[in-house]
């Protein structure tokens, strides 16, 4: 980086932290690739925003002079103005894990899906979209996320994710909040006012739950036989939801990647079930 000299600075004594989304990643100015994408010779890649697409970032490396593309889930925004602020402030322990900080370890494709949750959400409460409820009210599953929040919390403001906020939109434009349920790695079926600890397992990992547990819970829940499922998810939730719901519709599937799905939930927050069709 002998040619660039960072000139973004952070220095909020109060480590106020500010909003997420494309503009941050313009006023910084600069974003890495995550570890395991970079150069043949090793490293990471790291270069100036060009230009911020839906799916992908045009980057200008400066100590080389090369611009290129990569997709928007490889690429992070760079952190260390913020992480060195903290240190200065004297505190200690994560700052991912502070209060409005949950995005510091976000990609690029997690910041635009912010972007659009709040341009939906915007355009909902200004009269611009009416949502189109399917008949019948959908039971509508969303998929858990990896960021959630470092204190006991409603299953429905637990997991901090852009893409799981998208979700979530989309399930409400869908149906109830008392037809949306979390699918849970760790617990399964949750209502989002279901109380829940932080914790760290993947779909399909070791200790996740089962497509036998689920199915008990469905029955448990009075929702075993419900005849209209939407699942809001990648593979390997749709597929131990549909162990239980096998003609469950996954408007997800045959998607390219995490842009496009967020553009096709993004399409269904503003269509609500016009969107299905």
């Amino acid at each position: 980086m002998a040619l660039f000299s960072a000139k973004y600075r952070y220095d909020d004594p109060t480590l106020t932290a500010p909003a997420p989304g494309a503009a941050l990643i313009n006023d910084v100015g600069l974003v890495v690739s995550v570890p395991g994408i970079g150069p043949k010779t090793g490293g990471r890649h790291a270069g100036i925003p060009l230009a911020i697409g839906p799916v992908h970032t045009r980057i200008f490396r400066p100590h080389d002079r090369i611009e290129m593309t990569l997709p928007n889930t490889q690429l992070l925004l760079w952190t260390a103005p913020f992480e060195t602020a903290a240190f200065r402030a004297g505190y200690q322990g994560s700052l991912a894990k502070r209060e409005g900080w949950h995005w510091l370890n976000w990609t690029i494709a997690e910041h635009i899906a912010h972007d659009l949750e709040v341009e939906t959400t915007e355009r909902a409460e200004s009269g611009d979209i009416t949502p189109v409820v399917a008949d019948g009210s959908p039971l509508v599953v969303v998929p858990c996320g990896a960021v959630k929040s470092a204190v006991a919390s409603p299953a429905g403001e637990m997991y901090r994710s852009g893409y799981h906020r998208l979700g979530l939109k989309a399930a409400r434009a869908l149906t109830s909040p008392e037809s949306i349920r979390i699918l849970s790695a760790l617990h399964g079926l949750l209502a989002l006012d279901r109380m829940v600890e932080p914790y760290d397992l993947r779909m399909g990992s070791p200790g996740s739950i089962t497509a036998d547990a689920l199915e008990a819970q469905a029955i448990d829940q009075g929702l075993f036989d419900h005849r209209n499922v939407v699942v809001l998810g990648g593979r390997s939730y749709t597929r131990i939801a549909q162990s239980v719901w096998p003609n469950a519709r996954t408007p997800l599937a045959g998607t390219r990647g995490i842009g496009d799905q967020q553009h096709r939930l993004a399409r269904i927050a503003e269509c609500g079930a016009q969107a299905l069709t």
